[in-house]
This record gives C-alpha cells, structure tokens and sequence, in this order.
C-alpha cells in the first residue's frame, strides 16, 4: 500500500503546471551543527525511492515530463537522476511518479516541461516519497 498523507517535510513546494523548477531543494544530509548522522555517509541515499507529483486542475495540455536532479552541493553541478513523460490522462489520475536511480548526491530538486499550454489554475505539488514497497 503506498503513501496516503505526504510529509510536507519532504516537499519541493507548489508551481503551476508549466515549464520550470519547483522552488524547494531537498537537503538529505546533516544540516550544519547538527548531531545528526549518517554512519559512513554524509547524507541518506535515496536510489529506488519515488518522487511523486501530484497535480490538481491539469486540463489542456498535452503531457508533462518530471526530471529529478541531484547535486553536491545544492548550486552546481546538477545532474539527472530520474525522468517521467505523463500523458494528461496519467497526471488527472495521478500521482506521477518518477523513479530515482541510485546515487551519492544530498540535494535533490524537480522541475517539469509541459507540451501543449495547460490551462491556468493547474497547480502540481513535488514529494519524495520514502515508501520502499512500491
């Protein structure tokens, strides 16, 4: 059984479903000063998890491609570790989730291309979902 309640904790934030980047980068390792941590790893890998976006009002479009990217250090360097094409059809059912391949990076962020205009008021809202028996 999947998720049912997202942690908002773990949010990329809301956007219009248009082109462009959610606003929120995930930090998924230990903040500075921080006792927190990952034995052997300065961050939590998150290869096999799911980020899953869930839109609301999606009408007119024709489909949306969620890409997922990692990074070292949260500015540069930014590479793709996950990619979805949803038709209008998958995005009404929704969710749309696009898989995360293994790798070292701690910071993730999301952004989507749209084909085709969607029509304004569509928002789409990003999580990483943690559930592993997907």
């Amino acid at each position: 059984m999947a998720n049912l309640v997202y942690d908002q904790a773990l949010s990329f934030g809301k956007r219009a479903i248009s082109a462009g980047e959610f606003p929120d980068i995930l930090n998924l390792g230990k903040k500075d000063n921080s006792k927190d941590h990952y034995p052997g790893k300065e961050s939590v890998s998150v290869g096999g998890l799911t980020v899953d976006v869930l839109c609301s009002g999606a009408a007119g479009g024709t489909n949306l491609t969620v890409n997922v990217q990692g990074s070292n250090d949260g500015a540069t360097g930014w590479t793709g570790v996950g990619t979805n094409i949803a038709t209008l059809a998958e995005i009404q059912a929704g969710p749309v989730k696009v898989a995360i391949s293994p790798n070292e990076f701690q910071y993730l962020r999301v952004s989507l291309a749209a084909t085709g205009i969607f029509t304004a008021g569509g928002t789409a809202e990003a999580f990483l979902n943690t559930y592993m028996g997907k």
